[in-house]
């Protein structure tokens, strides 16, 4: 299976793939494991988010999606740069 989105994960020490070639979706999968999340290009992985990082970093590496990391009552969150929209994840 060709996915878009693999995960590292750190306990099994593998990439893992994502579910969904939505960026939001395979971020917010990713976050509740504490897996760091990479795009998948012609056998290239590059990193575009990790939990442990911070928000400006992590919305460096998302600028290309046009999303970015803030703090949103007591809890991180993906937002929209151009709308303002916030993405609830499965668990808010």
């Amino acid at each position: 299976m060709k996915c878009k989105f693999v995960a590292w994960d750190w306990d099994g020490a593998e990439y893992v793939q994502i579910p969904t070639d939505n960026v939001v979706e395979a971020i917010y999968w990713a976050w509740n494991y504490e897996f760091v999340v990479y795009e998948v290009d012609e056998q290239e992985r590059n990193m575009i988010f990790n939990g442990q990082l911070d928000n400006e970093e992590n919305s460096e590496m998302l600028e290309k999606y046009g999303i970015r990391v803030i703090d949103h009552e007591k809890h991180r969150y993906l937002q929209n740069v151009e709308t303002g929209e916030i993405y609830n994840a499965s668990w808010h």
